[in-house]
C-alpha cells in the first residue's frame, strides 16, 4: 500500500506542476498579445505521459541513488558504496519510457481533448497543491 501511495504522490505533483505551468505560459501569452488557443488544449493521453512519466522517472533516480530500504537500514550497517552505473537498468527505464510515449502517443488520437483556461488550470493547480496535506502528508498515528 506504501507504494501504491507514493506512485500517486508522484502523479498528483506532477499534475499540479503541469496545470500550474499551463496556466503561466497561458497568461504570459495573454498579456504579451498572443494566441492562447493551443495553450488552452490539453489531451488526456498527455496528462496519463505526465503522470507515468513522473513515476519512472522518479522510480530511475530512487533505483539509481541504491539506498537501502527504510526497515533494511535498521536492521543491517549500511556503509556507503561508491555508486556504479547498471547499464541494463538503465536501458529497461529508456525502454519504459519509449513505451509510455508511443502509447501515449498512440492514445492521442481515441482519448478526448479538454479545453481549459489559463485560469481553470491555475484552479486545478491550487487544489492539487492545497490538496497535499490533508490527503498525502498525514502524520503517521501510533
Amino acid at each position: 500500500m506504501n507504494k501504491a501511495k507514493n506512485y500517486t504522490l508522484i502523479a498528483w505533483i506532477a499534475l499540479s506542476m503541469f496545470f500550474l505551468t499551463q496556466a503561466i505560459i497561458g497568461w504570459f501569452v495573454t498579456f504579451t498579445g498572443g494566441d492562447v488557443a493551443p495553450f488552452e488544449k490539453v489531451n488526456l493521453s498527455t496528462l496519463i505521459i505526465i503522470a507515468a512519466g513522473a513515476i519512472l522517472l522518479v522510480e530511475a533516480l530512487m533505483n539509481f541513488m541504491d539506498r537501502p530500504e527504510e526497515g533494511e537500514e535498521a536492521q543491517q550497517d549500511y556503509t556507503p558504496v561508491k555508486p556504479r552505473i547498471d547499464l541494463k537498468s538503465i536501458l529497461l527505464y529508456v525502454v519504459l519510457v519509449v513505451v509510455i510515449l508511443v502509447a501515449g502517443l498512440a492514445l492521442r488520437r481515441v482519448l478526448p481533448v479538454f479545453s481549459i483556461s489559463p485560469w481553470v488550470n491555475l484552479i486545478l493547480a491550487a487544489i492539487g497543491f492545497i490538496g497535499l496535506k490533508p490527503i498525502f502528508l498525514r502524520k503517521k498515528r501510533s
